[in-house]
Formats: structure tokens, C-alpha cells, sequence
């Protein structure tokens, strides 16, 4: 079969598959341009899923007029001037494959204006082909829309899911561009209905606010902790917030979301103990890292990412990522309890003159787009419905409306992303109607430790009932001594007493083999907590075992462990924890147990003393707090 050289347009069909795998990730890459073009406003509005329509519109730099043809050439990219920078990459995008690849399979209108330019220039290319440029009038940055994605490759449109599971892919990609570049207002529009926008005042938890509500922004728990040279900032969601699968963990790395089976690794790692078995915690964490230890140039969509040294990466991130639990305490009550700002959502509604009447430019007619409109519309008939039912607001020119309170988040302050790029950012033109989110400080701790509480008694002989600071706490017995003894265990495993010694050393027959075998593992067999030592030709004697034998039969244990003794071995960490975490489960007491006052009064004591989670060691709630506030409501005594 003869050789040849493939034609421009099967070229460009065969690299666009690579880029373009679905509408998700066209609006990736378009966000990644617009946000390194230095945008802080993105509208994403799609339809049918994306398959049918999509248009990107931001407030960036825009193409200057001469080279928007050579934006749709292959490789072609402002971001990249020489080799040598693909070790320091500081952008999204970089491979100046995205433009190209999205026109070779779809029909696309690009319209864009430079800062600084008097007219705008609108393309239209049309699979990959037929390229038009025009001059027109249009608001400073870029729109971008794409029609019909695939029209001009059938197999690949029919192996597209339905309309609402692309649509919803969409939403996620759109999700997490919006939580790991809080500083950009992000609006998305799906059918017509608006999804989600954020606010783009730099804050985390504020991005988090506008995906996932108002419950889970309050509940998240904050991080921000730097090791050399790894930072890792964000929130992490544990408790009842885990979640069925990881779809809900979002990572980010230099700013860049990726998949990262590193990170996911080390975050569950930390939060093993604080979600239910056969749970996942979520999170939104950015890690900054030198741009030389990672190599974002893995695959064309830049999903992927490697490390110079992972198990580092992993093992600094594990560390970093535990600072969001410090001081935490099995049972917190009274002025012991944590207390976070208060979070209120503001509405400035500002009344603004029209600007004075400029000449008419037939190139500017419009100062920014379409769907501004919209959105100052939108929130206008919001506010004033918001407002009407408010009394004695003044309907002065500029006013402030508290539209909703929400409850304090778990940490005092939400955590920007830091920047890792350096891109031109035009300012931002002010805007008739402001939403924004404003955290109120609480009021500071006193030093003195102090908790007030009073046991009520124990119901079901399970739930131990605790009345503290106008909060009826419900305390379950077993989740809370098992949490107690996995904690003291742990403790001796750390600090290297995980054996215990017999008061009558324990002498083991073995055959030759077996007993040859020992010899020649004597130190393995230490360092998983035996004391061993020949006692004869063909015996061994046993003076200390594991603790977390507990008080099992210690022969056929002990045979057991020289059968696997490559299993010993290769032990890990994980092995021992599992076996504290059956064992601590044993010898808790349970649901159901009677307790008397003075356990019950120790259990409690030993609870507020203990630095660890509020769960028991597989995830389960030790206590949960009802407050009066809540009592008041079940009983209709307070609306």
C-alpha cells in the first residue's frame, strides 16, 4: 500500500479529535482563552447540550485586527514565544491548537475588538473552510459562537450522549472554571435559564455560594497552609457533605483544573476518619507549585498532569491539606464551640445617570454585550421585588437591601486562589446593579476556657443528652468511645509502642523450614510488633505481640504471621489502621449498654479533652447539636 501525505482538512479532522472530544470541552478551552486574555466577566450560554449552540462572550484584551486569521491557523498562540517556556508555563492555553480544531468540526462566528480599537471584526469559517473577516461595531473582548458541532463528521456526532448529559458535563466544566478562578464573574446559561453566576470578588467560598448553595459554602472547611515550596488553598467539604462519588472534588494546579489521582489520593487520605465508609469528601483546593516541578504538556486537553517527584507532592499535600482539621475536638460545647463570621448577601442597587451623549461611532454603538442587558434587567425586577417586601427602605439613589442571611461557615475567612498568571486586565466599566457577598466577623472568643454544660441523661441507654450554650446535644455513646479508643491506639502506633508484652512468653514449635524462615525475618517480624527469639533447635519464643491482637488466641496468630510473612513484610500503614479501627470498634461499648453517671461524666470529659474528629473512625457522626432556635420552630413558638 502506497504512502502518502494526508490533505490539510484530514488533518485538521484527525487533531481536532484530539482537542474537541465533546461540547465540554470547547467551552473549556474557550474559557481558558478568555481568562488568559484577562478577562473578569465570561458569559457561557449553550443549547441542545452545546451540540447545537454555544456562545463564550467575555470583556478580555480581544485579537487586534491583523491577526485574527492567524488565531485559526494551526499552532499559532500568544502565550508561547519559545521552547524554552514549556517549562515555565504560566497560562492556561498554550498549544494553539483550540481555535483551529473547534472550526474544522463546527460552524463558527468569531467577533472581537481590541482595547483600544475603534471597530470590531467579526469571522466566520465554516468546518475548517471558506474563512470571512469583516469589519463591524462590537463591544471591547470576544464573543465566540459555534454551531452544530460535528455537522461535518457524522460518526463522531452520533457517538455524542443525549442533549441533557452533555449539557450536563458542560455545567461541570463550567462549575469548575468558575470555583478555581473566583476573581472572574462567571454567568452560564442553559435553554435559557441562567445556571449559575458568580460574584468574581476573588473569594472561594463565594464561587462555592454559586455552584453548590448556600448549606454547603457555609459548612466547607477552609485551608490554606504552604511547605517549601507547595502551597494548597481552598475548602474541603467532610461529614455530611461527602458525597457518593468524587465528581464533586475539583482540583486545581497553578490555576489549571486537572484529574489527579495523586491529589485525590492524598485528601481522602486525610480525611479517611471524617466521611462514611463507601463516601468521598468534595473539595475545590489549588495547588501552587514552582511551574518547573509539573509538566502540564502530558495531552492535548491538559487535563493530565505529571510531577517531578509525586510522592513528595503527595506526601507534602497530605500534610498541608491536614492544617484544615487542627484543633478540632471530639465534642466542642460552650464557648468552646467555634464560632465563624456570619455571611450576608447585599444587594447595591445604584441609580446611575446616563453618561452624557457621545458623537455616534458607527464602528462603537454598542459599550458591552448583549447580555449585560439582560442581566441588569434581571436583577433590577430581583432587587425590587426583594425590596418590596422590606419596610422603611428609603428609595434614595443608592441603598443597601439585605436579600438573605446565611449561617457562619465553619472557618473565620474564605481563601482566594492565588494567581499564577500575569495577563493585562482592563477595568471594569461599573455596573448598574451590584450582587455581592459580605462576611461579618464574629465576636472575638474570650481566652478563658470555659465549658458550661449539663447532662440531662441518656436515652434508649445510646444517645447521651447534653444541654450547652441554648443547644440540646445528642451524643452517641458507641460512635464516641470508639473514636476515643481508635485515637489512643493510633497514639501508640505513632509513637512506636504497638507491642504489648506477655507475662508468660509464649515458646512455638516450628519445622525447619518455618523456623528458617523466622530467622532470616527477625527484624521484619519487630517491626510489626513481635519480640522473637530462638529458643532451641526447632523453638521460638514470643515475648511480646501487637496490641491490636487484643486477646486473641496468640498461637495460630503468630502462625499466621509467619505463613504471610511477605505480607508482613509489605504491611502499610493502611493494614494497621483498618486492624485499630475493627478493634477499637470491639472493644467500645455500645448501643444499648447501661452507663452510670460517673462513665457517662468521664466519657464526656475525656471527649472535650481529645484532639481529633467529630466522627467515629469509619465516618459515622459522634454527636449532633439541636438549637433552641430550631426547638422553638418544631414547637411553632417562633416562625
Amino acid at each position: 500500500m502506497p504512502i502518502r501525505i494526508l490533505d490539510a482538512a484530514t488533518v485538521g479532522r484527525i487533531a481536532a479529535g484530539e482537542v474537541v472530544e465533546r461540547p465540554s470541552s470547547v467551552v473549556k478551552e474557550l474559557m481558558e482563552n478568555a481568562i488568559d486574555a484577562g478577562a473578569t466577566a465570561i458569559t457561557v450560554e449553550i443549547k441542545g447540550g452545546g451540540i447545537d449552540y454555544m456562545r463564550v462572550t467575555d470583556n478580555g484584551c480581544g485579537i487586534e485586527p491583523g491577526q485574527v486569521r492567524l488565531a485559526f491557523e494551526n499552532h499559532a498562540t500568544s502565550k508561547l514565544q519559545s521552547a524554552e517556556q514549556l517549562d515555565d508555563i504560566r497560562t492556561l492555553g498554550f498549544r494553539g491548537e483550540a481555535l483551529p480544531s473547534i472550526a474544522s468540526v463546527s460552524h463558527v462566528e468569531m467577533t472581537t475588538r481590541a482595547k483600544g480599537q475603534e471597530t470590531g471584526v467579526r469571522l466566520n469559517i465554516d468546518g475548517g473552510q471558506n474563512l470571512r473577516v469583516q469589519e463591524v461595531g462590537c463591544p471591547e473582548g470576544t464573543t465566540f459562537v459555534m454551531k452544530e458541532l460535528f455537522y461535518n463528521l457524522p460518526v463522531r456526532r452520533a457517538f455524542l450522549k443525549k442533549p441533557g448529559y452533555e449539557g450536563g458535563l458542560v455545567a461541570d466544566t463550567v462549575a469548575r472554571m468558575l470555583m478555581g478562578n473566583p476573581d472572574v464573574s462567571v454567568r452560564y446559561i442553559s435553554n435559557g435559564q441562567t445556571v449559575y453566576h458568580s460574584f468574581g470578588d476573588g473569594k472561594l467560598r463565594h464561587a462555592v455560594f454559586a455552584v453548590y448553595g448556600k448549606q454547603t459554602a457555609e459548612q466547607m472547611v477552609e485551608v490554606d497552609a504552604a511547605e517549601g515550596g507547595m502551597r494548597v488553598c481552598g475548602l474541603i467539604g467532610v461529614g455530611e457533605l461527602a458525597k457518593a462519588t468524587r465528581a464533586h472534588q475539583a482540583f486545581f494546579i497553578n490555576g489549571r483544573a486537572v484529574r489527579c489521582a495523586a491529589l485525590t489520593r492524598a485528601l481522602e487520605e486525610v480525611c479517611r476518619t471524617r466521611v462514611t465508609i463507601g463516601l468521598y469528601p468534595m473539595c475545590a483546593l489549588n495547588v501552587v507549585l514552582p511551574p518547573s516541578a509539573v509538566n502540564v504538556n502530558v495531552h492535548p486537553n491538559k487535563l493530565e498532569v505529571r510531577f517531578k517527584d509525586e510522592i513528595a507532592m503527595r506526601q507534602t499535600a497530605e500534610r498541608l491539606m491536614a492544617t484544615a482539621f487542627e484543633g478540632e475536638h471530639v465534642l466542642q460545647l460552650g464557648a468552646e464551640r467555634p464560632q465563624a463570621p456570619r455571611v450576608e448577601r447585599v444587594a447595591a442597587v445604584r441609580e446611575i445617570a446616563p453618561p452624557p451623549a457621545e458623537p455616534e461611532k458607527p464602528a462603537a454603538k454598542q459599550d458591552r454585550p448583549p447580555d449585560a442587558l439582560a442581566a441588569q434587567a434581571e436583577y433590577l425586577r430581583a432587587i425590587r421585588a426583594e425590596q418590596e417586601k422590606l419596610k422603611g427602605v428609603p428609595d434614595d439613589a443608592v441603598r443597601e437591601v439585605p436579600a438573605m442571611a446565611m449561617p457562619a461557615p465553619t472557618v473565620p475567612r474564605a481563601v482566594p486562589v492565588p494567581p499564577v498568571r500575569e495577563m493585562p486586565r482592563p477595568t471594569p466599566k461599573e455596573k448598574p446593579v451590584q450582587v455581592a457577598l459580605r462576611e461579618v466577623a464574629p465576636k472575638a472568643a474570650s481566652d478563658e476556657k470555659r465549658v458550661d454544660y449539663r447532662v440531662i441523661g441518656v436515652l434508649m441507654n445510646t444517645y447521651i443528652l447534653v444541654e450547652a450554650d441554648d443547644s440540646l446535644v445528642m451524643i452517641d455513646q458507641h460512635a464516641a468511645h470508639e473514636r476515643l479508643n481508635y485515637e489512643r491506639l493510633m497514639q501508640k502506633l505513632e509513637a512506636g509502642r504497638g507491642s504489648q508484652q506477655l507475662l508468660t512468653p509464649l515458646v512455638v514449635h516450628l519445622s525447619a523450614r518455618e523456623m528458617a524462615l523466622v530467622r532470616d525475618n527477625l527484624e521484619v517480624l519487630s517491626d510489626a510488633g513481635y519480640a522473637v527469639e530462638p529458643f532451641g533447635e526447632q523453638d521460638i519464643r514470643v515475648s511480646a505481640v501487637p496490641f491490636i491482637l487484643g486477646r486473641a488466641d496468640l498461637r495460630p496468630a503468630f502462625m499466621d504471621a509467619i505463613g504471610a510473612l511477605n505480607r508482613v513484610r509489605t504491611a502499610t500503614a493502611e493494614l494497621r489502621r483498618a486492624e485499630i479501627m475493627q478493634m477499637s470498634c470491639k472493644s467500645a461499648v455500645k448501643g444499648g449498654d447501661r452507663l452510670s453517671d460517673s462513665e457517662v461524666a468521664s466519657l464526656i470529659r475525656q471527649m472535650l479533652d481529645t484532639g481529633a474528629p467529630p466522627t467515629c473512625p469509619h465516618g459515622r457522626p459522634v454527636m449532633k447539636a439541636l438549637p433552641r432556635r430550631e426547638l422553638e420552630k418544631m414547637f411553632k413558638r417562633i416562625q
